[in-house]
């Protein structure tokens, strides 16, 4: 039998609380205590650029992979639901406000840890990386369904908490100005609606034993992704006896 769609959408984010590596991985932990040097967090935030420079395209998908050649009304209206996500990624200053594209606010930040433009554009990614960007790309692709389980539900729904230890450990340890943290804060204040829209959009997904099956594999795939990233990094700037 399956969940109720409310108990279904529950059950995936107190996993995903409980199993993201960006809140448990070791990686992390160097980084909220400050056990990182300047130059392998530098590295870090080097390599998380594959994806956060993106953010637009792998929101986009969201919409796109809504309906398929002939729209119904209710494909129509999950596409309205989902551009908000998209105009947040993109920079509300397209349409009025102040915010600027998320990937702008992340080379602002990359700049405040000493690490220039061209720098950021011209990282070689570690395999690992690269990896972790296939992968969730794939699931945007995939359907509705998928995108917002290993999206907005994964890390969307974490990123509150992840984004103010981040934001707290680069200005405490790494004397990062707050000018350049808009990033973190950023986050920290829409993610936790991404993830309340992912849910109410879920319980008209999301009602099927198989549909639940699906949404809970995305959401997995998403988070084994991650530390399979998290990993990476952790070897390749810090050692496997840091692991």
């Amino acid at each position: 039998m399956p969940l109720s769609p409310a108990e279904f959408a529950s059950r995936l984010l107190e996993e995903a609380t409980e199993t993201h590596p960006w809140l448990h991985h070791p990686l992390f932990r160097l980084i909220d205590r400050g056990e990182l040097s300047r130059a392998q967090l530098q590295s870090v935030i080097r390599q998380q650029g594959c994806f956060f420079l993106d953010t637009l395209r792998h929101a986009a998908w969201k919409i796109i992979s809504v309906g398929g050649y002939t729209p119904t009304p209710e494909d129509l209206e999950r596409q309205r639901a989902l551009i908000p996500l998209v105009v947040e990624e993109g920079g509300e200053d397209t349409v009025g406000g102040k915010t600027t594209a998320h990937a702008y606010l992340f080379v602002r930040l990359a700049e405040g840890l000493g690490i220039s433009k061209d720098e950021v554009f011209t990282t070689a990614y570690l395999p690992t990386t690269i990896i972790e960007k296939n992968e969730l790309f794939l699931l945007q692709r995939s359907s509705t369904l998928e995108a917002l389980c290993g999206g907005n539900i994964a890390t969307e729904s974490i990123n509150p908490i992840h984004m103010q230890k981040m934001a707290e450990a680069m200005e405490k340890h790494y004397a990062v100005a707050r000018a350049a943290l808009d990033f973190y804060y950023v986050h920290m204040e829409v993610e936790g609606d991404h993830a309340d829209r992912a849910v109410r959009l879920l319980e008209k997904l999301a009602v099927t034993e198989e549909e639940q099956a699906r949404g809970l594999l995305a959401m997995r795939r998403a988070i084994t992704a991650r530390r399979i990233c998290a990993d990476g990094m952790l070897e390749a700037f810090v050692g496997r006896s840091a692991r």
